[in-house]
């Protein structure tokens, strides 16, 4: 499914940058290109990376996602 329309970038590709090491939404965003133009897709990049990523160890609460995005058009 795309997800990235601007950027023609599928859950596939969102997935394989995760599996290649990207760990929030500003990493998926470098490897894809996907959130770069208007935003639209940057809700849906953070859900996959919050169900397919990694939670960081060391006890913390705060999910890679929900770090400071840096991606044009996204609104926290």
């Amino acid at each position: 499914m795309y997800v990235c329309h601007c950027s023609v970038v599928t859950d596939h590709d969102i997935l394989e940058a995760i599996a290649n090491g990207a760990r929030c939404v500003a990493d998926v965003a470098r490897a894809t290109g996907a959130g770069r133009t208007c935003g639209n897709c940057v809700g849906s990049l953070r859900e996959l990376v919050c169900q397919h990523c990694p939670v960081r160890a060391g006890g913390t609460t705060e999910h890679p996602a929900e770090r400071e995005l840096g991606v044009s058009g996204a609104a926290r």
